[in-house]
C-alpha cells in the first residue's frame, strides 16, 4: 500500500476522532479505513485495457480513499503518467456535499500523482459539490424537473458507482430532526417509496442506493458499504426496489469497521438489470471467508417484507429445524414465569454500572447489556463496554433510605432497587429485545446482566443438557 494512501487513512482516523459525536452522527461521517474492505468494494472494477473507456462515480467522496486505491492499482499495471493522467481526467467523477472534502480529494490525488512521477498534476478533475440525497432529475413527480444541469447529462452514463454512503437516519426513533418538507420531497422524488407511505424511517443509504442506480448504464455495477440495518423492516421498500431493478451480485456481511457504530456493516454489489428471475446471489462472510449461493427470487416475498435471508451457522439451522417440529413449547415445559427482566435500578443505574471492569467493590461484576445497543440484530454477539456490580450492601442501603423517605411522605407503594437473580447472570441465557416489531434475540454464555429493555430466559444451570436445550 502506497505511503500517500497510508497517510490518508491515518488522517481520516484522526479527523473522525476530532469530530464531535453528535455532529458526526448528524452528517453520517464514518470513514472506511481498512484496506481489505476498500479492496472488496473496488473488486467490481477490473483493471485491464478497457478500464480507460469506463466511467466511475463516487457520490460521497470524503477524502477520496477509494479513488486513491484505484489510481494505485492503475499505476501498478500501467506505470505511465499519460495513462494515469488519462484515467484521472476521463474516468473518475466525484461528488460531495462538503466543499472541503472535494478539496481534500483533489489534493490527495495530486499528492499521489506527484509521488508516482515526481511532478505536479496539471490535469482536470470531474468534481461536483452537491447533496446526493436530492434527485438530479425528479422523474417521479408530476412535473419533471432538472435540479442540477451539470449532473443531469451524466444520468445513465456510468459503468461503476462505488463508495460509503453517509449513515443518517431521519424520522424514526433515531431521528436527526430534519425539515418536514425535506421528508415529503424524499417521499415524492424516490420511486422506491409507495404513494401510500406517509411516515416511517428514512435513511440516506436508501436514497444513495436508488440515486446511484440512476447514474448507472444498463448492466452497470454499484458497490457500497452500508449498515446492517439494511436487513430491518424500515428497508422493506428499498429491498423491493432492488429486487425488481437489479441483479444482486454479492452480499458480504459480518464486517465491523466503523468506530462509534455499535452495529455491523455489509458490502452490497448490484448490477442494474431487471432480468433477474434466475439470478443467483453470492453471500460471503467477511470474517470466515465462507460463502454460499441463493436464488434472488427467494427473497421476492411481500409477506416476508422482502427480507434477504441467509444462514452460515449449523447451529441456526438446528434451531430452525426445531421450530418446525412439534417439540414442546417453552411455556408448556416452564409454566411458571421464566421470562423476566434483570436488574431494576430505577434512576440509580450510575451507582451500580461502570465503564471500569475492575472496581474494588468486593462483589461480583457482570457485563451489562443495554437494549438495542447490545442486541442490535438477531443472533448477534452482544455488544457493551459497561459492567454491572452486584452490590448487595449498596442495594440494601439505598432501599432502607427509600423506605424512610416514602414512609414520611405517606406513600405505601414503596419502590425498591432490585439486583435480580445472580443465578441467571452466572449461567447461559437467551436475551430478547422488548421494543421491536419482530423477535430479536440472542444466546449468551457470558457472565452478564441487562437493563429493563431486555427480557432474559435462563435454566439457571450450566450443564451440557441445559446448553443443548
Amino acid at each position: 500500500m502506497n505511503l500517500v494512501i497510508q497517510r490518508t487513512i491515518a488522517d481520516q482516523t484522526n479527523h473522525q476522532g476530532k469530530i464531535q459525536d453528535n455532529i458526526r452522527k448528524d452528517n453520517g461521517v464514518f470513514f472506511t479505513n481498512e484496506i481489505e474492505i476498500i479492496d472488496s468494494i473496488l473488486d467490481i472494477v477490473p483493471i485491464n485495457n478497457d478500464i480507460f473507456n469506463k466511467k466511475i462515480l463516487e457520490p460521497a467522496v470524503g477524502n477520496g480513499i477509494f479513488f486513491l486505491r484505484l489510481i494505485e492499482k492503475i499505476y501498478s499495471r500501467y506505470p505511465h503518467k499519460t495513462k494515469v493522467k488519462k484515467f484521472i481526467e476521463n474516468c473518475l467523477y466525484f461528488i460531495d456535499i462538503d466543499p472541503q472534502m472535494i478539496d481534500r480529494t483533489k489534493q490527495n490525488i495530486s499528492l499521489l500523482y506527484n509521488h508516482f512521477f515526481n511532478e505536479k498534476y496539471d490535469g482536470k478533475f470531474n468534481e461536483y459539490i452537491y447533496d446526493f440525497t436530492n434527485k438530479v432529475r425528479t422523474d417521479g413527480t408530476l412535473f419533471n424537473e432538472i435540479i442540477n444541469d451539470k449532473l443531469e447529462p451524466l444520468l445513465g452514463s456510468f459503468d461503476y458507482v462505488i463508495g460509503n454512503p453517509p449513515y443518517v437516519t431521519l424520522y424514526g426513533r433515531r431521528d436527526r430532526k430534519k425539515d418536514e418538507r425535506q421528508r415529503i420531497n424524499y417521499l415524492n422524488e424516490y420511486k422506491q417509496f409507495p404513494r401510500t407511505l406517509k411516515n416511517g424511517k428514512i435513511n440516506y443509504v436508501m436514497l444513495f442506493l436508488e440515486h446511484g442506480l440512476d447514474f448507472l448504464k444498463k448492466r452497470g455495477e454499484l458497490s457500497f458499504i452500508i449498515d446492517i440495518s439494511f436487513f430491518e423492516t424500515a428497508y422493506k421498500y428499498t429491498r423491493k426496489y432492488l429486487l425488481e431493478n437489479t441483479k444482486i451480485i454479492e452480499l458480504e456481511n459480518n464486517i465491523a469497521n466503523f468506530d462509534g457504530v455499535a452495529s455491523g456493516q455489509l458490502i452490497i454489489k448490484l448490477e442494474k438489470n431487471n432480468s433477474n428471475d434466475e439470478h443467483t446471489v453470492v453471500i460471503k462472510d467477511f470474517a470466515t471467508k465462507k460463502s454460499q449461493k441463493i436464488n434472488q427470487s427467494v427473497w421476492n416475498n411481500e409477506k416476508d417484507e422482502y427480507k434477504f435471508r441467509f444462514n452460515f451457522s449449523n447451529g441456526t439451522q438446528k434451531i430452525l429445524e426445531k421450530i418446525t417440529t412439534n417439540a414442546k413449547s417453552l411455556k408448556s415445559q416452564y409454566p411458571k414465569k421464566a421470562l423476566r427482566t434483570c436488574a431494576m435500578l430505577l434512576d440509580m443505574e450510575d451507582k451500580f454500572v461502570s465503564d471500569n471492569p475492575k472496581e474494588d467493590r468486593n462483589c461480583n461484576s457482570y457485563l451489562y447489556y443495554q437494549g438495542s445497543k447490545a442486541i442490535y440484530s438477531k443472533y448477534c454477539l452482544p455488544n457493551t463496554n459497561k459492567y454491572f456490580y452486584y452490590d448487595k450492601k449498596l442495594q440494601d442501603k439505598i432501599n432502607d433510605e427509600l423506605k424512610q423517605i416514602l414512609i414520611k411522605k405517606g406513600i405505601k407503594n414503596k419502590k425498591r432497587i432490585g439486583l435480580g437473580d445472580y443465578l441467571v447472570y452466572d449461567n447461559p441465557k437467551v436475551y430478547v429485545r422488548q421494543s421491536s416489531k419482530e423477535i430479536i434475540a440472542t444466546y449468551d454464555e457470558n457472565l452478564s446482566s441487562a437493563n429493563n429493555s431486555l427480557y432474559v430466559f435462563s435454566l439457571k444451570k450450566n450443564t451440557p443438557d441445559a446448553k443443548e436445550y
